[in-house]
């Protein structure tokens, strides 16, 4: 029973601190406190009513084990198709900043076309794209590739924008190479699936992130992108717009919020619901929102999504995260603004005819024959 009460109240203090690998005592609002005493007032040791460090850190590092139990870990690469010209190399300081990359054989400089993966920002891979068929298809053509790494959103205090700037950094490594690799700068293209797709739109409607007066010389680069290949896509990482974009089958309430507040404060890297609506926040979230950042001089945008339409239950995550809307609300905001898009979402009647395959868009916009 002793076991049992203590993993409530792991439970507990793990909403109450939103479940992140930081929490303390001091982290927890007075409220908070009472709330966690009342219910389990053998915590109290020393009897004095209050909840110390010294009292909670128990609890504290039982909650950092289970978390570092249950966190998603990298599959292991199982290499197939060509051999990368550079495997595993690291272009950030996080130790799951790396890349594969496979150069093309040219007398000339060449396109590159970068590969960004999937996984909620909490798990996958790089090797997905090993042996990919748009892998084969750029090295036919001449055109170099690459797949990259990043680390996991619960891996720095951030949160999802550590993620980007992981792979906004994979970027203008890659045009700092652009010399030693036989790279064409000038035409560098990003793609991916989910999470990937998101962070390549992030990256194509984001101004230049280049910092030309940084001593890192990466930084000075460019981070943007010729053309954006975005498979089931998000349409914004402001998630707090969801509610207005997407078609739910019920009103979305404050009890449905308060169930989502533990991953919504990890993934912006805030402490509180009230913190994430200060102004704080809010610059927070409108860097994340890549409908805001939308502008006439962005890169040509192909994407694609076949799942089903249609009201999206309140607890159905993966169809709520990879609904076909979302196009769609690329799509408005793209023509809005004149970004050449190719819309496919065939359940809410995208059907372009004929219909261009990612990687002809690319080489379209590649300048390749």
């Amino acid at each position: 029973m002793a076991r049992y009460h203590f993993l409530i109240a792991l439970a507990v203090l793990s909403g109450c601190a939103g479940a992140t690998h930081t929490a303390t005592a001091q982290d927890l609002t007075p409220e908070q406190k009472e709330r966690i005493l009342k219910r389990f007032p053998r915590l109290d040791i020393d009897g004095d009513g209050q909840l110390s460090a010294e009292e909670i850190a128990p609890i504290r590092e039982r909650l950092q084990n289970a978390q570092r139990q249950t966190k998603p870990k990298r599959k292991p690469v199982t290499r197939k198709g060509p051999t990368p010209t550079h495997a595993n190399l690291q272009y950030g300081d996080h130790k799951n900043a790396v890349m594969d990359v496979w150069l093309a054989d040219s007398a000339e400089p060449t396109p590159i076309v970068v590969a960004i993966h999937g996984g909620g920002f909490k798990g996958g891979d790089k090797s997905k794209y090993h042996g990919c068929a748009e892998l084969q298809a750029c090295l036919k053509k001449g055109v170099s590739f690459a797949s990259i790494n990043y680390r996991f959103r619960d891996e720095d205090p951030r949160g999802i924008l550590a993620c980007l700037h992981d792979s906004k950094r994979a970027i203008q490594f890659i045009r700092h190479q652009a010399n030693r690799w036989n790279i064409d700068k000038t035409r560098v293209a990003a793609f991916g699936g989910s999470a990937g797709a998101g962070t390549t739109l992030w990256l194509a409607c984001h101004d230049d992130m280049a910092d030309p007066d940084n001593t890192d010389p990466v930084q000075r680069e460019s981070s943007r992108l010729v053309v954006a290949g975005l498979l089931a896509t998000q349409a914004t990482y402001d998630v707090l717009q969801w509610k207005d974009l997407l078609p739910l089958k019920e009103p979305w309430t404050s009890e449905m919020q308060k169930a989502s507040e533990a991953d919504i404060l990890v993934a912006y890297g805030v402490q509180s619901m009230d913190e994430l609506n200060s102004e704080k926040g809010k610059a927070i979230r409108k860097e994340r929102d890549m409908l805001a950042w939308m502008s006439s001089d962005d890169p040509p945008i192909w994407m694609k999504n076949n799942m089903r339409g249609g009201p999206i239950a309140t607890n159905d995550q993966n169809h709520r995260n990879h609904h076909p809307v979302h196009v769609a609300c690329i799509k408005k905001r793209a023509d809005e603004v004149g970004i050449q898009t190719v819309a496919i979402a065939p359940a809410i009647g995208l059907k372009p005819a004929p219909e261009i395959s990612m990687i002809d868009f690319f080489f379209k916009h590649l300048g390749v024959n």
